[in-house]
């Protein structure tokens, strides 16, 4: 699939939702501590615009003291806009999610993990912070984020040619994974190479998932039918790749196969809006490779339209061109692992639902929240992108304690 088949730029950005090439700076990974996983998934947050503008605005959350991934992520937020240094830690970050995932043995500090897992898992406690109560199942919260903008809302069901039909069985997910090797076998089969959603429908949809026929008839090769039943304004897409070190041709293969654009009603046999869908495609954003057991990430400048590339510390502007992050890829032998498609009209979230106030959860009650006694937590006053700040200092007096 030839990058050509569509535009190299984004001509739908506005600038105005976008960030000041100014406040785009790199992360720090001193030796031994294997952040750079991390380091790409705060990266492709703070750049997607909607989650950065939306994220601005909330304050108020379900507070976990010296495990809260909210509060030590609005401190990153706040430094990426504030700070004049051209490189921040991530530590704090690292630490409160190797606490919060320690019975899980994932992301401990010092060792490496996988990066658009770690961006998965980090909008699920995202989640958590912003709509406590609410589950990750069936999250209604207006507010939230992550199940506002990033989930996908699926009803899977076998629907065979006889007329039978099983039960729908609903979820949502935050990223749709596909194996590399179905995705390049695909689009060598497929007669319509510049459709990227009906490559990625088919690489997701292949014999492994043929079923039985849920009635009588006998047929065997029944394909599960995918609808969606939301319409969210930015779609992770997961590669699984075969192996840590594929050929190049193998990898070439896979850059060839990314669209710059992606039609959800390509993507899904049903979409609540399909004509929308098709005139008003997602963009390519954001891409998250693995080389040598080492994370990079590429992410366009909304603002000035030019791709920039992130290796922790180092920042590097290439071109308007997706050309350009293919070709650096392909000379790096990096292994594009996640891909960001956004919608260049997205608006933040609505905050009317948005807790008021900040409470502290016990910990006792939750997986790897280990409660300290103070937190100092910065947050963006009155939730005003580029407001001034303020400092919020809490003395943790137990469970249940509400910070005002």
């Amino acid at each position: 699939m030839s990058a050509n088949c569509w535009p190299p730029q984004h001509p739908g950005w506005n600038p105005r939702m976008s960030i000041s090439i100014s406040n785009t700076k790199g992360l720090l990974n001193a030796p031994g501590e294997n952040n750079c996983f991390l380091n790409s998934a705060v990266q492709v947050l703070w750049h997607l615009d909607v989650f950065r503008r939306s994220f601005r605005m909330m304050s108020g959350h379900a507070c976990m003291g010296n495990s809260c991934i909210f509060c030590a992520l609005k401190v990153i937020f706040t430094q990426f806009q504030f700070s004049d240094n051209a490189a921040l830690p991530s530590d704090s970050l690292r630490k409160a999610l190797a606490k919060t995932f320690a019975d899980q043995q994932r992301f401990q500090l010092g060792l490496m993990d996988d990066a658009a897992e770690c961006f998965e898992k980090m909008l699920l406690r995202i989640h958590f912070h912003l709509a406590h109560p609410h589950s990750e199942d069936a999250c209604t919260a207006q507010h939230c984020i992550p199940h506002r903008k990033f989930g996908m809302s699926i009803t899977e069901q076998i629907i065979c040619e006889c007329g039978a039909a099983s039960e729908p069985f609903s979820f949502t997910q935050m990223v749709h994974y596909v194996s590399t090797s179905t995705l390049v076998s695909q689009l060598q089969q497929t007669k319509s190479p510049c459709n990227f959603g009906s490559v990625l429908r088919l690489a997701s949809s292949d014999g492994s998932e043929l079923k039985t026929c849920p009635g009588n008839c006998g047929r065997q090769n029944v394909h599960v039918r995918r609808s969606l039943t939301n319409s969210p304004e930015v779609v992770s897409v997961g590669l699984i790749w075969d192996s840590d070190h594929p050929s190049l041709t193998h990898i070439n293969d896979v850059l060839r196969a990314i669209g710059t654009s992606l039609s959800l009603a390509q993507l899904y046999h049903s979409v609540p809006d399909p004509h929308r869908a098709d005139a008003c495609p997602l963009q390519l954003v954001g891409v998250v490779c693995y080389y040598g057991k080492h994370y990079s990430t590429f992410f366009f400048h909304s603002k000035t339209n030019t791709w920039l590339s992130f290796d922790d510390a180092n920042v590097q502007e290439l071109d308007p061109y997706w050309e350009s992050v293919v070709e650096k890829c392909s000379q790096g032998h990096y292994q594009p692992l996640l891909l960001l498609f956004a919608d260049p009209n997205s608006v933040p979230v609505s905050t009317e639902t948005a807790h008021q106030n900040t409470f502290i959860l016990d910990s006792s009650q939750y997986t790897g929240a280990s409660l300290g006694t103070h937190l100092r937590c910065l947050i963006s006053k009155e939730g005003r992108e580029g407001g001034g700040l303020c400092t919020l200092e809490v003395i943790l007096l137990g469970s249940g304690s509400l910070i005002h």
